[in-house]
Order: structure tokens, then sequence, then C-alpha cells
């Protein structure tokens, strides 16, 4: 990956921060925080459905879509669950709105009420996302 600025701060002072283990997303543009949202994230009951940390960046978005889990044998999928806003960063995971969740923020990725690695947001705050992020902003996870 190409560095977005030269020294010590090599991501530069525009980038979306996830806190994984505070449930937390900020988002900074030149340096002042521009939006923030408490978040769902993976399922940390499960090891294949927590968020991986990383650094990565958007690969597209697109409203409205809907998100498939894997093809069961029958040909039918795990799950689909129709979204309006999706904006995937790290292959299958990525940021969108979430209407089943009946909170946001907490302990929920802990008990049971995680996703299966995206970063679920309240409708309001992804759809302010969708509008405000594009392919050159880095994406900050970690726990």
């Amino acid at each position: 990956m190409r560095a977005n600025a030269r020294g010590m701060n090599d991501i530069g002072n525009t980038y979306i921060e996830v806190d994984l283990s505070a449930q937390h997303l900020y988002y900074y543009q030149d340096g002042s925080i521009i939006l923030e949202s408490d978040i769902v994230s993976g399922d940390m009951q499960y090891a294949e459905r927590q968020t991986p940390p990383g650094i990565f960046q958007l690969y597209y978005k697109k409203s409205p879509s809907v998100l498939k889990g894997k093809m069961l044998e029958n040909g039918k999928y795990e799950y689909e669950r129709p979204v309006t806003y999706w904006m995937p960063f790290n292959g299958g995971i990525g940021f969108h709105d979430a209407s089943w969740q009946p909170y946001f923020g907490g302990n929920r990725f802990r008990e049971g009420g995680g996703s299966h690695g995206c970063i679920n947001l309240p409708a309001d705050k992804a759809a302010e996302l969708y509008n405000r992020i594009d392919e050159s902003v880095p994406i900050v996870c970690f726990y």
C-alpha cells in the first residue's frame, strides 16, 4: 500500500479509526472528527466471525445491496440480508446499516449479538458515512 503522507504518520490526517474493543468508529478529516458512532463488530464467540485488525481501504460503495452468507449444498445462502448502504473494505467485511440490531456499542459483539465480521452501524450513521467516504481513506481496525 502506498503511504498517504510521509514522516511519522504515513496514514495522513484523514482516516477512519474502528476501535473494536470500545465498539466505536471515528472518521477524521484533516485531523478533526467529522463523524463518530457506536458500532457492532464481529461476534467474538466464533473465531471465523471476529473482525480482523489491520489497515484497509474501501473497495467500492453500493446502495442498496444484499449481503449473502456461504452458499449451502441446497443452493441457498446461509443468510441473505438486504441493506441500504454497503461499503466493503476487507474481503467480505465492510461497513453497513443493520436495522436488526437492537442497539449499537456495548458488549453485543462479546455476548452473541455480533456480526459475521462486518461493522454494523445505525442507519443514519451508515448513510452519513456512505456520503462522505471514498476509496482513498485508510480504514484502521484495532483491538
